[in-house]
């Protein structure tokens, strides 16, 4: 039995592809409103410098979403359409 972990303050069940995707969601939103950033400052007499530091990147975020979402789709039974038959000439 796998432990429930929290995610942006909510509790997560690793097992579920589709509650994991929308924990992640949140936390790329907050990333994107610059909130989960940390911010340093490091100052000497000759420079003053500002670092801006993340857990993860936006891109690694979307990646994993992406396949949670495939897990959720798969999980649930939906059939999604690849993206090649989705376009319209």
């Amino acid at each position: 039995m796998v432990t429930p972990v929290k995610i942006n303050g909510a509790t997560v069940d690793l097992d579920d592809p589709c509650a994991m995707a929308t924990a992640l969601r949140a936390v790329r939103m907050k990333r994107i409103a610059g909130e989960a950033v940390e911010e340093s400052e490091i100052q000497s007499p000759v420079m003053k410098q500002r670092v801006k530091l993340a857990s993860t990147s936006l891109t690694d975020l979307d990646q994993e979403i992406e396949r949670l979402d495939r897990a959720c789709a798969a999980k649930s039974g939906v059939c999604r359409t690849g993206r090649r038959w989705s376009l319209h000439y």
